[in-house]
């Protein structure tokens, strides 16, 4: 895909766990001392204030934000990040899920800043989030994990592809796409499906879904009902791209990075 300017060019300096993403593998950054040296900084960051029951603070969105950032760092597993994922996955709770939602339950959006996660439901965020997590930190086949697998496959299959609310499903849906099973689940198939329903002829979504991080979404399926919307969503990539590189009027530097990690998985760039 030939963009019209260098999208690589707002990760130059960045230390957010985004930006040290791309310094180290678009822009060949690692192993340089300034790279070594923000790396450094910011996982020592991430890590500071983990309690011994490796929740930071008693909080799951705060817990989530954490285990992000080192996905997108030190990338692999640890016993810190292990503890973490023990901690979110021993709050799911499956009943709740029949709870009514209210105040109490929402999560705020200013929270979630830099995560590929949405405002939603409390627990349905939680439930996704967290299994996002354990797929990309190699629990996938946790057998804790698997059972809320297999619970989200029948209901998204009974509901033809949407978890409760659109808002919910986005989240659900992100744990399923990076699953080495669940990805090929009918329920993912259904929910592509879905999806498509609100592609409009712009390229992005509609139901409240936010572009770049459905975009990122998609990308991580090989299935054609998923490209042929990548491919109306990368055209307006190029339409909008800012002559800086970048995309997005606010958080720019976290669009730009969900728009080309999309564009590398495909391929075309």
């Amino acid at each position: 895909m030939n963009l019209r300017y260098n999208p690589y060019q707002i990760f130059a300096a960045s230390k957010t766990p985004a930006g040290l993403y791309a310094r180290q593998k678009w822009l060949g950054h690692a192993g340089s001392r300034k790279w070594n040296i923000d790396f450094g900084e910011t996982v020592q960051r991430l890590f500071a204030d983990q309690a011994d029951d490796g929740s930071w603070r008693q909080s799951d969105v705060e817990t989530i934000t954490n285990l992000f950032g080192l996905h997108l760092t030190v990338r692999e597993s640890s016993a810190r990040i292990d503890a973490a994922l023990t901690w979110l996955l021993e709050k799911i709770d499956l009943q709740s899920t029949k709870i009514p939602p209210g105040p109490e339950m929402d999560i705020i959006a200013e929270k979630l800043v830099g995560l590929p996660f949405i405002p939603s439901r409390r627990n349905l965020f939680l439930i996704g989030a967290t299994l996002f997590l354990a797929s990309i930190f190699e629990r996938d086949d946790d057998p804790s994990v698997l059972a809320i697998y297999r619970w989200l496959s029948l209901e998204g299959t009974k509901s033809k592809g949407l978890w409760f609310d659109r808002a919910c499903s986005h989240n659900i849906f992100r744990a399923m796409v990076v699953h080495p099973v669940y990805s090929h689940d009918p329920a993912t198939v259904l929910a592509v499906k879905s999806l498509a329903g609100l592609q409009s002829d712009s390229g992005s979504w509609e139901g409240g879904l936010p572009f770049y991080q459905t975009l990122n979404a998609l990308a991580h399926l090989n299935v054609p009902a998923a490209d042929k919307q990548l491919e109306r969503a990368f055209l307006r990539l190029y339409k909008t791209q800012q002559i800086d590189g970048s995309w997005g009027e606010t958080g720019s530097e976290w669009n730009t990075f969900l728009a080309v990690h999309a564009m590398r998985n495909k391929g075309l760039i």
